[in-house]
């Protein structure tokens, strides 16, 4: 049995402990997911009942953080689908959390690189049968350079950006070109090894980790599970290595079409606030005045404002959705 095989069955039995999650083959990798619908349609297809056709509706992909997995979205899935009416899809990006990890690939299709995680989001969606959907992107950190370069690559298939803490200039997606190549050897591995193992989640992507509810019995805990999963390691360095940030603001005359809310914490210390401030500045510099473009700060928040504020960020998505009539 190859090792890839093998590394599909380990993820598998330690993912079944959770019943809502599930796996697809996207460009043959195992990735893992979940999706929330609204209770009608819940209920419908419980009834045996075909769904309501509603091709005005999006969908929401979710695209999370470095080092994060689809945990991040928990306390937002479900409330967004009964908002909203839409289906909302979370999954671990390649490197991070159940989704398996190539340790080889074809000459042009290496999985670690920007690029590729854009394609692997639209061909996640069509597997998934939301191929000829309108899409909500939300992203959060690299997940919102993510979000952006699908929009600029893809603008027929984005209905609307949700840029949560975002990195989108180069040197804020990642370490200059000299430490990405010392990451991705293999002493890199070994200091990336014992630093994750020991830091992991990095308490400093937060405001004050003491007031977030379950931080030690299950946040904490969620964000450690790929520290014991195969080709962690490797594929964080692989990640680091090949993942070169794709210029966001050059091309934001491309994104003035779509309705962006750019939502960011008070105490980002990952990126400060007024650095976000300066970036949002630059992104609607030239925008049409029918643009719809938002800022929108949480107070007493870090980096991750999906994980310590939900409910307040929940609330800046739901009113921003319903106001473009989702």
């Amino acid at each position: 049995m190859s090792l890839s095989s093998i590394q599909r069955i380990f993820l598998q039995s330690i993912a079944a402990g959770d019943p809502e999650g599930h796996f697809v083959d996207v460009d043959n990798i195992q990735t893992y997911y979940k999706i929330a619908i609204p209770q009608h349609h819940q209920i419908r297809l419980q009834n045996q009942q075909p769904l309501p056709y509603e091709p005005h509706k999006p969908v929401i992909l979710c695209l999370h953080h470095f080092l994060g997995n689809q945990y991040t979205w928990k306390f937002l899935m479900q409330p967004l689908a009964e908002a909203t009416g839409c289906h909302v899809i979370a999954y671990d990006r390649v490197a991070f959390g159940f989704t398996e990890r190539p340790d080889q690939w074809e000459e042009g299709k290496n999985p670690y690189t920007q690029s590729a995680s854009v394609e692997f989001a639209i061909q996640l969606l069509i597997q998934l049968g939301y191929g000829t959907k309108k899409v909500v992107l939300i992203g959060c950190s690299t997940g919102s350079a993510i979000s952006c370069s699908i929009a600029i690559r893809y603008p027929d298939l984005v209905h609307s950006l949700i840029l949560i803490g975002p990195s989108l200039r180069p040197d804020d997606q990642g370490p200059p070109p000299v430490a990405r190549h010392i990451l991705g050897s293999s002493p890199g591995r070994l200091f990336l090894k014992a630093i994750l193992y020991r830091y992991l989640p990095l308490t400093t992507l937060y405001h004050d980790v003491r007031s977030m509810r379950e931080w030690e019995t299950v946040v904490k805990p969620c964000y450690r599970v790929p520290l014991t999963l195969p080709n962690f390691y490797d594929s964080v360095s692989w990640l680091i290595k090949y993942f070169i940030p794709f210029e966001i603001l050059p091309n934001k005359q491309m994104l003035h079409q779509f309705p962006i809310l750019y939502i960011t914490g008070d105490d980002d210390k990952y990126l400060h606030v007024d650095k976000h401030k300066e970036i949002f500045d630059e992104m609607i510099e030239g925008a049409p005045e029918n643009a719809i473009l938002e800022h929108h700060v949480i107070e007493n928040c870090g980096h991750l404002t999906q994980d310590e504020k939900p409910q307040e960020t929940l609330d800046l998505i739901i009113d921003f959705l319903r106001r473009l009539d989702v």
